[in-house]
């Protein structure tokens, strides 16, 4: 779900016919569990939407301002009007790039995942504010001396295949750490302690799996966790109001996190068997949802498909009643096999439950029972305030750098306006402390900026470093970008001190990235790696399309916060390539370089280049 969710273990459809097959044995598809039937007795609590941050001032979701003129989400109200809404916003899915529907429906839908790294520094490395990433200690090398003496020169060290694991974090650093009492004050004793201890690590294991999963139903993968967000309802509720101003719906059946905009260029993707979603799938999504909040309860299930994928024919639902389009609006034909992937994922959010007549019967006598009130929230985020409302609370400072801190791997000094740089330093000590108890994340404070990195590795809906060929050739590249291009201590000085913003970025050219991509080929057809299973997997992709395999590196690095575009992007074919001026790296990629020695070894690789 999210930026992550997908389909996974089920096979894809290849239209609105075959979609709904059931498995020879009668049984219903695990992605396609009943809901109970709701209550009607949710609440919704906490303010309305809340808005993004970017720029001195900060715009609530619901004022429906641009983020860019091209990627204007159409207003959507209640009833009609929200149908209406939903089917002008597949038409922008339609005729978005890739890049933009990705965007589009994260800002959209607030259905991502927060996004951090697993790997975590000793605690006596957390907090160093005078010190760089690009210096400092990393996940190989711990605080140690600085290197002293001699001249300055480029930075070099041996050359590794491979990360060393990351130190065991203390028992203070995992995902349940609590901050530290203040001096003096009384703690809880025996089975008081305890109880505390419980109910501390209950709402945070709750707010956790709500920030990784903004939707989650009491009989979907997660219903081990909506109990516990259940029974924590009203403290999660004031909570997430007043820290990162998401309200939270929670009902007998599901519960419902409205995340805000994350704006632009963030690589948040909604992935079905591993693979984005196309534009034509998002809209096909918009499309269903519009059909099934202003038709019939239950559908059979040809029929809705038909409806969605060719909306000026006429709907008979189980009354027998007709839902003919609305005169004067242009229907918008989405492809059968959209529809098909659209209809299978609200079946999996459990927006839809299969239901068909018997066992033996036929794949076309299925019904589709319509969850309303889930199908509503989660829309409610392309919903703005209507008059009887009450008017949403502007962005404040706090809430808007809180946000950029839990949803995305790092956070940097350089990417914020002034006030709110002044606000991040002042309040580390104190927010990192906050984000700890809440969410179980430690922060890395350097004088670049702060990241939350979760020491148990679940917070993310993206792995780094991960499992894989990509993701282990991904870290080799970082690292010897590092090694070539980091700034050396000289170089960097005299040095703003933070608040104001130090080097954040140097620019990559791109004959680096491929003399060290030709380099890792070199060593990985060596004797030393001639056995090795991931690097013939690995040698093999970058064969048969070098150009994707770098796309692909490239993308999981940036999706990461490792590298960035060094200009506004020009999307293209959904590919996450920069403009022309290329790629910058960014300082937090030195946490997974070795620690920096000074030396003169020039580069050895017969690709390198500078």
């Amino acid at each position: 779900m999210g930026g992550g969710g997908g389909l996974e273990g089920t096979d894809p459809p290849t239209g609105a016919g075959d979609l709904l097959t059931l498995p020879s044995d009668g049984t219903r598809p695990p992605t396609a569990a009943t809901p109970p039937p709701s209550s009607g007795g949710g609440t919704e609590a906490g303010p309305g939407p809340q808005p993004a941050y970017g720029g001195e001032v900060t715009l609530t979701l619901t004022d429906w301002q641009p983020i860019e003129p091209e990627r204007r989400r159409p207003a959507a109200g209640g009833g009609a009007d929200l149908t209406e809404g939903l089917r002008e916003l597949a038409r922008c899915f339609a005729a978005a790039t890739p890049d933009q529907a990705h965007d589009l429906f994260a800002n959209a839908f607030g259905l991502y995942g927060a996004r951090h790294v697993g790997t975590a520094p000793a605690p006596a490395c957390a907090d160093l504010a005078e010190a760089s990433w690009w210096h400092g200690p990393t996940v190989r090398q711990h605080a140690g001396a600085t290197p002293s003496g001699g001249s300055p020169a480029r930075a070099r060290r041996g050359r590794r295949l491979a990360i060393a694991p990351a130190p065991a974090p203390s028992a203070a650093a995992g995902r349940h750490r609590k901050p530290e009492p203040p001096a003096g004050a009384a703690l809880p004793q025996g089975a008081d302690r305890r109880r505390a201890d419980a109910l501390s690590a209950e709402r945070r294991a709750a707010a956790r799996m709500l920030l990784a999963h903004p939707l989650v139903t009491a009989t979907g993968p997660h219903a081990q966790a909506f109990g516990l967000i259940r029974r924590h309802a009203a403290w999660l509720t004031e909570r997430f109001a007043e820290q990162l101003g998401y309200p939270l719906t929670v009902t007998d059946s599901f519960a419902r996190l409205r995340k805000a905009e994350l704006g632009t260029g963030t690589l948040r993707r909604l992935t079905v068997h591993g693979r984005p979603c196309t534009p034509e799938q998002y809209a096909a999504l918009a499309l269903t949802l519009a059909v099934l909040l202003d038709g019939p309860a239950r559908w059979p299930a040809a029929q809705l498909a038909a409806q969605v994928a060719h909306p000026g024919a006429a709907a008979v639902g189980e009354s027998g009643a007709e839902a003919v389009a609305e005169p004067g609006v242009q229907p918008l034909a989405v492809d059968p096999e959209a529809v098909g992937v659209a209809i299978a994922l609200l079946t999996e959010w459990q927006v839809l439950a299969l239901s068909i007549p018997s066992a033996a019967a036929a794949p076309a006598a299925a019904w589709l029972t319509v969850n309303r009130e889930l199908a509503a929230a989660v829309v409610a985020g392309c919903r703005p305030p209507g008059p009887q409302d009450p008017p949403a609370p502007r962005t404040t400072v706090p809430v808007a750098v809180r946000r950029r801190l839990v949803e995305t791997p790092a956070l940097l000094l350089a990417d914020l306006t002034p006030l709110e740089r002044e606000w991040l330093w002042e309040s580390r000590t104190a927010e990192a402390a906050m984000l700890a108890d809440f969410l179980g994340l430690t922060a890395e404070i350097r004088c670049e900026g702060i990241a939350l990195l979760d020491p148990a590795g679940e917070l993310t809906d993206l792995r780094f470093p991960g499992p894989g060929p990509l993701a282990h050739v991904a870290l080799l590249l970082v690292e010897r970008l590092v090694e070539e291009l980091r700034p050396l201590p000289a170089e960097d000085e005299p040095a703003a001190r933070p608040p104001a913003p130090a080097t954040a970025g140097v620019p990559i050219a791109e004959a680096l990235i491929d003399g060290i991509l030709g380099d890792l080929a070199d060593e990985y057809d060596s004797e030393d790696h001639g056995h090795d299973p991931r690097a013939a997997h690995w040698r093999r992709a970058h064969l048969a399309d070098r150009a994707a395999f770098r796309r692909d590196l490239l993308d999981l690095l940036h999706a990461m916060g490792l590298i960035a575009p060094s200009a506004p992007s020009v999307p293209s074919g959904g590919e996450p390539c920069a403009a022309r001026g290329g790629w910058t790296l960014l300082a937090p990629a030195a946490r997974y370089a070795a620690r920096l020695e000074l030396g003169t070894e020039p580069s050895t690789g017969r690709h390198s280049r500078r």
